[in-house]
């Protein structure tokens, strides 16, 4: 709500929706998503090509060293596609994509619905 007070006239929600009971998420990402802070957030092209904000990670150092050769998307995403694949079926979260918005603090491990609720409330109260 703080962007709207700043003049935004729209916001992304989707990390709040990650980690509620009706999201295919994994419990790996879920975790990984309810134990960081906005500290923890960078942005990044490593993983796929495309600037996206996501929970540094291991991959994430170890890449940024080449970011001036890191090829566009598709091409990159295609590229760590296996080793993205194979941490998280491993259950390691160090060299997978972590995608999360600036405010990971703020997810909860709620139902959709009482999110929703929860959203509606807050916005209530502030206009």
């Amino acid at each position: 709500m703080r962007a709207w007070f700043l003049g935004a006239k729209g916001a992304q929600l989707g990390t709040a929706f990650l980690t509620t009971e009706e999201s295919g998420a994994s419990t790996l990402y879920k975790n990984a998503i309810q134990e960081s802070k906005e500290t923890d957030t960078v942005v990044t092209k490593v993983f796929s090509g495309k600037p996206a904000r996501g929970i540094d990670n291991d991959f994430i150092h170890n890449m940024n060293r080449y970011d001036d050769d890191i090829p566009d998307y598709p091409i990159q995403n295609q590229l760590t596609n296996a080793i993205r694949k194979a941490s998280a079926q491993n259950g390691d979260t160090k060299w997978t994509h972590l995608w999360s918005g600036q405010s990971p603090r703020l997810a909860r491990a709620v139902s959709a619905s009482t999110l929703m609720q929860q959203i509606i409330r807050h916005t209530e109260t502030l206009i």
